[in-house]
């Protein structure tokens, strides 16, 4: 579609990631154009479209979070194709995307200790020098999200002038909003963040792409021993979905959001007080990061 290689290449300029964030989108309606021997217009973008869409990308096996995702991608650019006057679909708007729920885990300062004081060199003795020098860049980058409560988008953007003495202050990118934290009242441990943040000269200990660092971080987690397997509960269009996985699955960037939002919130510490940490506006969208396993 012709709006979207123009969107792209418009939002891109401002956000460098836009263009990776909706490579699968692409990827799929490429996959549809072909498969039907069509090329998709805006106008073509009707309710009826969004049926053939999403049971297409069920039938490929895709999961109804990744489809949700899309689907608000290609909504979103179809707004803002209709703000320069493009033509479309009176029922551009008509979606009944799929709903899903998804459990989400959060770790222990326990378990973020042992991430911590795990002994990479020796774990990854016979492994070549680069990949252990990685993975101790994923490792602290990790631990020092657990500390700062930020998404992996802000952390790779850290540097000297976030820090004043004990306090940590950073313009989220997502949101706009400012987040600052004391590091000597709610990290989980001070100690450790602080030696991270040497070490790296107060810099991001890993700036690889999300894809690349998650999939390292996974690798890591099933090596320090996070293979309990863990019981999920999602709901899926109305029905309850049952599967069981190994814990190191469920452990990405996000998860050291929800770790450092958890933790303090069961360490009794005021919830306005962390909400500041975290960067968060809305009460509701705070809760949703915090986890009582």
């Amino acid at each position: 579609m012709e709006v979207i290689r123009i969107c792209v290449n418009a939002k891109s300029k401002a956000r460098p990631r836009y263009r990776v964030n909706v490579s699968s989108l692409v990827w799929n309606l490429s996959l549809l154009e072909s498969q039907f021997h069509v090329t998709l217009t805006t106008t073509q973008i009707t309710d009826i479209f969004w049926g053939y869409f999403i049971t297409f990308c069920q039938e490929r096996g895709m999961k109804s979070s990744s489809i949700r995702t899309m689907c608000n991608q290609l909504r979103s650019i179809l707004n803002w194709a209709v703000k320069y006057n493009a033509s479309v679909s009176p029922t551009y708007l008509d979606i009944k995307m799929p709903r899903v729920f998804n459990q989400k885990i959060a770790l222990t300062a326990d378990e973020v200790s042992r991430v911590a004081y795990f002994d990479i060199d020796r774990f990854y003795a016979k492994r070549r020098v680069d990949y252990r020098e990685t993975m101790h860049r994923v490792r602290d980058m990790f631990v020092l999200s657990c500390n700062l409560f930020q998404r992996h988008s802000d952390m790779v953007r850290i540097d000297e002038t976030c820090f004043e003495r004990n306090i940590f202050s950073i313009t989220q990118q997502k949101t706009g909003n400012r987040a600052v934290v004391n590091i000597d009242v709610y990290s989980i441990d001070a100690k450790t963040t602080y030696r991270i943040l040497e070490k790296y000269n107060y810099k991001p200990p890993y700036t690889a792409s999300i894809g690349n660092y998650n999939r390292y971080l996974h690798e890591l987690m099933k090596d320090i021993g996070f293979v309990d397997e863990v019981r999920l509960e999602d709901r899926v269009d109305g029905k309850l979905v049952i599967t069981v996985v190994p814990k190191w699955k469920l452990i990405s960037s996000h998860t050291a959001r929800r770790t450092a939002i958890t933790i303090n919130v069961l360490r009794g510490h005021n919830i306005h007080a962390l909400k500041r940490c975290s960067g968060h506006t809305d009460l509701r969208v705070f809760d949703e990061y915090v986890r009582d396993e």
